[in-house]
């Protein structure tokens, strides 16, 4: 059995027909395991993901299995790196696992164990939300040997007691009618409440189901989500921001692929409640993902009312499954549900210390890690990464780069300036290095030096409206306006969408008189934005001055007076925390 590692999203949507036709013949497969749901999670995980692919070894093209799964790494606080492989439907995916054609099961798991324990880096394996009854995964998990890896069932607890518990997922196996279902799964007052209430919506004037479509598409999700927030926003704390795009994203995602149920119960122009299940088609299931309602209104009762339709149009429409999903909440066995029970297994490698000759395979992630800190603004893990890259190839061009830009955002000047010129070195011809190392020379005033290195920039890059741009401000800087505006209006045609060069061929004409009080006002908002954009990329000092400029065009704009007050309070602070810095290391 031949495994080969697709890691890239274009090759993903090449395979969806071969995925599609493993995945349909597979009676384990869920929909977590979906190309659908996978296609719209994948472009939100941040860490590095892969697909192993299986195929036979004789002349057959067409691959039999697929395992998704990422790589995570860790940095030590003391230097060096660890690395982790999850399930890629982590943190998102209530199950996990592998799909896999009938009769390939004992070929397939050997060939993915014996290229995940001997191909890959890793100190762990974090095997989470795998069904109990999955006997592909516990095979697969038998064959790590214990003579060279440690298994451990981990559950982590909550520390709510009131919190479900998220290693049971309830479900119904669904009967062919409604009646059926109606007679055989509920109890007597739970059917007598379906049934009324169900009538009660369908003969009411007052109360009315909508289902999504194309038309209200937007505003059934965000009711929904407006709902879910009201109740959940608080308890998920600093993970309700990532699990709410999830939910956007996903939604929209899913209903372009035909496999959104959302509908929402209303009192007149009144939403009462909303409920979302994606509808998997191949495997005839429906699955409960989110649900919302107004915490003021109980009778009717929305969630009863929503989820008894749901199951209604899944019998109605052939499905066998209407899935919960995880976390075992009393209300969802009022259903007639069974329980299926998850489990979480750790892998550890215990001789992965004395594997560490193979670093440099994983220098990619750290990168990546560290990039994704720098992206975030923290900046304190980002320069631990970029050293410790460093370290291991000192000659790293990413990471010079990267740590070269961290330096300059931290105002260390001279080692930012060592670090681009050492990458200069590397890659004598790298346009981003120059252009940095330029605008580096610029920061601090040293204006020649700035002119001469964009001035290499340009004899490899004619075309750089960025480096037009920068040329012009120094111009402007040297009181020289025509020539700044010209270089501005150079960039512009180069690149008519590039807003700094537009913003500062105004603020040239603004100094000059020559930008109507209409433009004025329309300008004085866009040097707010790149006062605000600059900010957030750390270069304080071009911050201020869209600020005080944004300020002098139009000295009304709160907005602009409130953002230059913030962030010289801001460089206060810095100055005042950098002060302690350097007294305490004078002292010691």
């Amino acid at each position: 059995m031949k495994i080969v590692k697709i890691d890239s999203f274009e090759t993903f949507k090449k395979i969806r027909g071969n995925w599609d036709s493993v995945y349909t013949a597979d009676p384990q497969a869920h929909f977590f395991l979906s190309w659908v749901w996978l296609s719209g999670w994948l472009p939100m995980v941040h860490e590095s993901w892969f697909i192993l692919a299986a195929k036979p070894d004789s002349g057959d093209s067409s691959y039999v299995a697929f395992f998704p799964l990422k790589m995570r790494l860790m940095h030590h606080d003391g230097g060096g790196f660890e690395t982790e492989i999850c399930m890629a439907g982590n943190s998102m995916a209530d199950y996990t696992g592998f799909i896999c054609l009938p009769g390939y099961e004992v070929e397939v798991i050997n060939a993915f164990a014996t290229h995940i324990q001997q191909k890959l880096v890793w100190s762990s394996f974090d095997v989470k939300s795998i069904l109990e009854y999955d006997t592909r995964m516990s095979l697969f998990l038998r064959s790590f040997p214990g003579d060279s890896f440690e298994l451990s069932q981990l559950r982590i607890q909550s520390k709510n007691e009131d919190d479900p518990d998220n290693y049971i997922a309830p479900y119904v196996s669904l009967p062919n009618n409604w009646e059926n279902y109606l007679q055989n799964y509920v109890s007597s007052n739970t059917r007598q409440k379906i049934r009324r209430f169900l009538r009660k919506i369908e003969t009411s004037d007052e109360f009315h189901i909508t289902h999504v479509d194309a038309n209200n598409l937007k505003s059934h999700i965000e009711i929904l989500l407006g709902f879910w927030t009201t109740r959940w926003r608080k308890h998920k704390g600093d993970n309700y921001d990532v699990i709410i795009d999830y939910y956007r994203l996903i939604l929209h995602h899913c209903f372009k692929n035909n496999c959104l149920y959302l509908p929402v119960l209303w009192q007149g122009d009144r939403p009462l409640g909303a409920i979302a299940n994606f509808v998997d088609v191949q495997q005839k299931s429906m699955l409960f993902v989110i649900t919302g309602r107004d915490q003021t209104h109980n009778n009717p009762p929305p969630g009863l009312i929503l989820h008894s339709d749901a199951i209604r149009y899944a019998i109605e429409n052939g499905y066998k499954v209407y899935d919960f999903l995880r976390g075992n909440e009393e209300y969802k066995y009022s259903f007639g549900t069974k329980e299926r029970h998850i489990q979480h297994i750790v892998v550890k490698d215990k001789n992965y210390q004395n594997r560490q000759q193979d670093v440099k395979q994983i220098l990619p992630l750290a990168l990546q890690l560290a990039i994704r800190h720098h992206r975030a603004n923290r900046l304190i893990k980002a320069e631990q990464g970029y050293r410790q890259i460093l370290e291991v190839e000192s000659n790293h061009p990413e990471a010079l780069y990267g740590l070269g830009i961290l330096m300059r955002q931290k105002g260390e000047y001279q080692t930012a300036e060592n670090l681009l010129s050492k990458l200069l070195q590397v890659q004598p011809n790298s346009l981003k290095a120059l252009f940095s190392l330029g605008n580096l020379y610029q920061t601090q005033g040293q204006l020649s030096k700035a002119v001469e290195t964009y001035n290499q920039v340009l004899s490899l890059e004619p075309k750089s409206a960025a480096v037009h741009n920068n040329l012009g401000y120094i111009l402007q800087i040297q009181g020289k306006w025509e020539e700044a505006i010209t270089c501005y209006q150079k960039a512009l045609e180069l690149h008519p969408g590039c807003i700094e060069a537009e913003v500062n061929r105004a603020n040239a004409l603004h100094a000059l008189g020559r930008l109507s009080p209409e433009k004025q006002a329309h300008y004085a908002a866009l040097n707010n934005d790149l006062g605000s954009r600059s900010r957030q990329t750390g270069d304080l000092k071009t911050a201020v001055a869209y600020y005080q400029q944004s300020i002098s065009m139009n000295p009304d704009l709160a907005e602009a007076q409130s953002n230059l007050e913030l962030l010289l309070q801001e460089q206060i602070k810095q100055e005042i925390q950098s002060s302690k810095e350097k007294t305490t290391l004078t002292r010691a």
